[in-house]
């Protein structure tokens, strides 16, 4: 491939054939747990007990779709891959006809460059996502459809998009109700908080970040800053790196501070950011904030942000597609009572918002670039 980065005189730039390897020195890096989707979903005790400890302790991990029912969903990521190359590549006056500015009433559509702060002094972010939402793709008939440039509402991007969201859903809840099991919940308490036929945040997002300008990684170019995910579960793919984990894990604090390096409190853990590797046809899938709001802490939600890729696959522009299990809009945010989660301790009341008053929260502090501690997300 050489360094100069992709050909510009080449058409296409979401090309995952072409892209270099992961850079093997690049330093400190996260070993993720690898699942078989195929092993778990057989009733491997052992392996759905081994995806629980994962679950309890970072929240992150691979998982390969081989041999299942999901097994099309690599391959249906590299199409929506090529399908947001031509979304992004539409002029900055169309795409703002469908721009969100997370004002409290929705996430879905267009956010350009910019609109979200990276730390406290407002430095703005440098990727451009479009948010597709269920709902719309899926027709909800209880909520009403958001205007989708044609490129996406058309028949055949609708039908690739649509179907995707559907497996992806399902392995949302195939994962979640291997996790009640393993709670001694019954296993369908979390399915019943997602159904896919509600409204809810859940939504295909498409992104966008810009080639690196600077090789030097102790100044990070951030494409989206350190946060948790608001939902459940959230099933990534992406052939290029840049993906950092946060090495501390998040169990409920949820104060989404965007320099987690100044606000740790245990001096002694040296707490850092940790690239994690692509891994070819694999999804890399991660917990959000309402899995540790329903368990009470037991599970946990990993903080992350996103960056250019060392090395040389930074030159390239990082694409990457994202499904999001969400609760639906009108569930409560509370702890489920029973099995092995723990009570509220007496004397202490819950927060109650729901899903979608949750979703809104957050997304209006990640924007603002709310300061360390000033707000409870």
């Amino acid at each position: 491939m050489g360094s100069i980065g992709p050909d510009t005189t080449v058409s296409q730039e979401f090309t995952p054939h072409l892209y270099p390897g992961f850079p093997a020195d690049s330093k400190p890096c996260v070993e993720l747990e690898t699942f078989s989707f195929a092993k778990l979903a057989s009733g491997d005790r052992a392996e759905q007990a081994r995806l629980y400890g994962v679950c309890k302790t970072r929240g992150f991990f691979y998982l390969d779709f081989s041999d299942t029912y999901a097994q099309s969903l690599p391959d249906d990521a590299e199409a929506i891959g090529r399908l947001a190359e031509q979304v992004f590549k539409l002029p900055q006056e169309e795409k703002v006809k469908y721009a969100y500015g997370m004002t409290g009433t929705s996430i879905f559509g267009y956010k350009q460059a910019g609109l979200t702060k990276t730390d406290v002094k407002g430095t703005p972010d440098t990727a451009e996502f479009f948010n597709c939402s269920k709902d719309d793709i899926l027709q909800t008939p209880s909520r009403k459809p958001t205007d989708l440039p044609s490129i996406i509402s058309s028949s055949p991007a609708r039908s690739l998009i649509g179907d995707y969201q559907k497996t992806c859903h399902q392995v949302g809840l195939d994962i979640l109700s291997m996790l009640a099991t393993q709670l001694n919940l019954p296993s369908d308490v979390f399915v019943n908080k997602h159904r896919i036929t509600e409204a809810s945040g859940d939504h295909v997002r498409m992104t966008r970040g810009p080639p690196r300008k600077s090789q030097d990684l102790s100044l990070p170019e951030i494409q989206t800053p350190g946060h948790t995910d608001f939902g459940t579960i959230t099933i990534l793919f992406n052939w290029l790196g840049g993906l950092q984990v946060w090495s501390e894990a998040s169990r409920g604090n949820f104060n989404n501070i965007v320099d987690p390096e100044q606000g740790s409190k245990d001096e002694s853990s040296k707490p850092e950011w940790l690239w994690v590797k692509p891994k070819p046809g694999h999804a890399i899938v991660n917990l959000g904030d309402a899995a540790v709001k329903f368990t009470g802490g037991v599970l946990c939600s990993g903080r992350h942000r996103v960056v250019p890729a060392p090395g040389e696959q930074g030159l390239w522009p990082r694409y990457s597609v994202v499904y999001f299990v969400r609760p639906e809009n009108a569930c409560v945010l509370k702890r489920i009572c029973g099995g092995d989660v723990p009570p509220v301790q007496e004397g202490k009341e819950e927060e109650e918002l729901t899903a979608h008053e949750w979703i809104m929260k957050q997304a209006i502090a990640l924007r603002d670039g709310i300061a360390k501690g000033n707000v409870d997300i």
